[in-house]
């Protein structure tokens, strides 16, 4: 697994079009971060960029690292109760063998209104393809993460990519009733219909020269009311009641 962190802390020196998209990202998430009295702890923190952009986050993995803070498993972690503000899960949730357990955790650690903001994949019916096409990482839409009988064990980089989809959207109703007065979903959002695919992710070459970035910029935005049928991410924030 620590290969796969070196190599992916070498495509974001070298991917000018990475560092733009997730600079926009990174300011997002800043600015839904609840100001409370406790520390900013990101999940999955990988290569570490987003502490380019919040030096006092609290970096973690599930492997150690030398240029990460702390090394820990998301569904059993090191915090004692009401000690965190936030969490941060970019790419991470589609890991994690267990959601369900992993949102009982963070209700735990998190204080009062301390959110939990969380970036992923989405299935639209145009991403859908072309991540089923291009991108190793499955979207199994079968499993019932409600249900503790099928949850299994599985290594860190094990993924489904649908796990978003099935939580936040297909199964948001039995969320809200399941976390019924503990967790609140304050924005559910679909974005990135061309720039992030026109990327390649960390995973494929670049489909655009540098200099083509500002208008595909501006191609995204008119994309907008096309995010429901485009759409390759979703952007989530939970409130802890």
């Amino acid at each position: 697994m620590s290969d796969v962190l070196i190599r992916h802390k070498k495509i974001w020196e070298e991917k000018k079009i990475l560092r733009e998209i997730y600079s926009i990202w990174y300011k997002m998430i800043i600015k839904d971060l609840h100001c409370g009295n406790c520390q900013t702890l990101e999940l999955g923190s990988g290569s570490g960029n987003f502490k380019e952009f919040k030096p006092d986050v609290i970096s973690s993995d599930v492997e150690e690292c030398d240029w990460l803070d702390m090394c820990f498993d998301a569904h059993n972690m090191p915090f004692k109760d009401n000690t965190i503000s936030n969490i941060i899960m970019i790419d991470v949730l589609h890991h994690l063998s267990n959601p369900i357990e992993f949102f009982k955790e963070a209700i735990r650690v998190l204080e009062k209104n301390g959110k939990i903001i969380i970036l992923e994949p989405f299935p639209s019916p145009f991403s859908l393809l072309i991540y089923r096409k291009f991108h190793p990482e499955p979207f199994i839409m079968d499993v019932d993460y409600f249900n503790n009988d099928v949850i299994k064990k599985k290594d860190s980089w094990e993924s489904n990519q649908a796990i978003s989809y099935l939580l936040f959207f297909k199964h948001k109703k039995r969320f809200i009733e399941y976390f019924c007065e503990k967790l609140n979903i304050l924005k559910r959002k679909k974005m990135s219909c061309i720039l992030y695919p026109a990327s390649g992710g960390f995973e494929n070459k670049t489909l655009i020269p540098n200099f083509f970035i500002l208008l595909f910029k501006f191609f995204e935005f008119l994309l907008i009311p096309f995010r429901w049928l485009l759409a390759f991410r979703c952007y989530i924030v939970i409130e802890r009641e």
